[in-house]
């Protein structure tokens, strides 16, 4: 557990008087443990948030740290490290970032199934 961990947006709906509801979906790759949380929009710092809130204070209780991440190449996950809400957080966390082929979503199909 820790070794690898996906994650991905996915549109689930539209709420009366809410709007577009997004599901941020992590999932540890080892022992397919998943953590979601539903969102409003879409974004690099809504990513980031998930990690923060759900995902890393969840290995922290296990005394484990998450090694490395795996998440297509959209704009809430991918951009200039400096200027990047969620490649920050993966620098202040120490997490790798590895990133599925463009247009390949089986790359990341743990995620797709779930």
């Amino acid at each position: 557990p820790g070794y690898l961990g996906a994650q991905d947006t996915y549109y689930v709906g539209n709420i009366k008087g809410v709007g577009h509801i997004y599901q941020q979906t992590f999932i540890d790759t080892y022992s397919k443990v998943v953590l979601a949380k539903l969102y409003d929009r879409k974004n690099a710092l809504i990513a980031a948030d998930m990690l923060n809130d759900q995902v890393v204070p969840f290995f922290e209780q296990q005394e484990l740290r998450l090694l490395r991440i795996l998440t297509v190449r959209g704009t809430e996950y991918c951009g200039i490290r400096e200027q990047h809400e969620y490649q920050l957080y993966l620098a202040i966390e120490d997490i790798d970032h590895t990133k599925t082929k463009a247009k390949s979503p089986q790359t990341n199909g743990i995620c797709e199934r779930f």
